[in-house]
């Protein structure tokens, strides 16, 4: 359908190996891939995409590349730190920040999934026959979350730095709503 995608790289042999020649200093962050079926099924399908390389939160890539040469880590310890993605999207501009732009925007969307399907687990399933009914539900389960979040925010912001950490729960964020609508 000609529309851009971007989704995931499995932990394949060729992925890992790619992510070791990055480490080394003979690859690079982006590169192109072919992505293709299992060949021996009937209907062979064939994708150049591009590679793009990322870290996890709090890491950066040329950070962990360093560290990985001087010898601070393991590859082992290196390759539980970067993912791999796949786009169909050409790099515009400079290829760096293209990756970084790309790798930001793919958290962005997995938090966006992930967010529905905390929100899908945090009461039962909708028993409601009527739409209204259902988007009512939704509309409190998503202002629920979304107040948890922010509040979780707020207190990692004005926590003093050195002191122990509490972590804010969904059930204490429950808990601090009803409490202040009770003596409002």
């Amino acid at each position: 359908m000609k529309g851009n995608v971007l989704f995931p790289a499995k932990s394949y042999k060729r992925i890992k190996q790619i992510i070791e020649e990055y480490l080394r200093g003979t690859g690079k962050r982006i590169r192109k891939y072919t992505f293709s079926s299992a060949p021996r099924t009937e209907f062979q399908f064939f994708q150049n995409v591009y590679l793009v390389l990322g870290t996890k939160k709090g890491y950066s890539l040329i950070g962990v590349k360093r560290d990985f040469q001087k010898g601070k880590l393991t590859l082992n310890d290196t390759t539980k730190l970067i993912y791999a993605i796949m786009t169909t999207q050409k790099p515009r501009g400079v290829s760096s920040s293209w990756a970084s732009r790309t790798s930001r925007f793919y958290k962005k969307r997995w938090f966006i999934e992930t967010s529905f399907s905390d929100l899908n687990r945090m009461e039962r399933r909708w028993k409601s026959k009527y739409d209204n009914t259902r988007y009512l539900d939704l509309l409190v389960r998503m202002l629920l979350y979304n107040s948890w979040k922010i509040n979780k925010a707020y207190l990692k912001k004005c926590q003093k730095k050195g002191s122990k950490s509490h972590k804010w729960t969904l059930q204490d964020n429950q808990d601090a709503l009803v409490k202040t609508f009770l003596e409002a």
